[in-house]
């Protein structure tokens, strides 16, 4: 089962699939070292498949609906995600991310749905970006300081 902001997502036979990719690179050039470099932790995936029967038609168009929805900044809406494997991965916040996919199943007289949810404000991502707003703060006051340390050195000269 899973549900967003509540509202639990239509069907039977529902899986949930989830997925964290930990980027690096191959860092050993030509010797025989394992190095590798740490890029960080990309935000978490969820892939929902759920089938849908025809009789359940609204419940179909009611799940593109939100797929689809924009906030008032013409973004898409960010859902709270409730779910075990969610909660396993410390996925909170989420967003429709890429297709979402309705085929056809004629022996069953329904539809498969399948769709991701994306990752939105990570840990990973508040991390880097309470060490980029530091960064930041640390460096403008560094370069304002250096600016005005030259600017007095050049008027204390006295020249031609």
């Amino acid at each position: 089962m899973i549900a967003i902001d509540g509202w639990q997502i239509p069907g039977y036979d529902t899986q949930v699939n989830a997925g964290v990719k930990l980027a690096g690179g191959d860092m050993s050039g030509f010797g025989s070292f394992a190095l590798s470099s740490d890029n960080g932790v990309k935000p978490g995936v969820l892939t929902v498949k759920t089938k849908i029967a025809h009789a359940d038609e609204n419940d179909l168009a009611a799940l593109i609906t939100k797929a689809k929805a924009l906030d008032e900044n013409g973004a898409r809406v960010t859902y709270t995600v409730n779910n075990a494997l969610a909660e396993a991965y410390k996925i909170r916040k989420a967003k429709f991310d890429g297709e979402v996919k309705a085929t056809e199943l004629n022996e069953v007289k329904g539809w498969q749905v399948t769709f991701k949810l994306l990752e939105v404000r990570s840990i990973s991502e508040r991390e880097q970006q309470q060490l980029d707003t530091t960064a930041n703060q640390n460096s403008q006051a560094q370069s304002t300081e250096s600016h005005t340390q030259i600017q007095q050195q050049f008027e204390n000269i006295e020249g031609p």
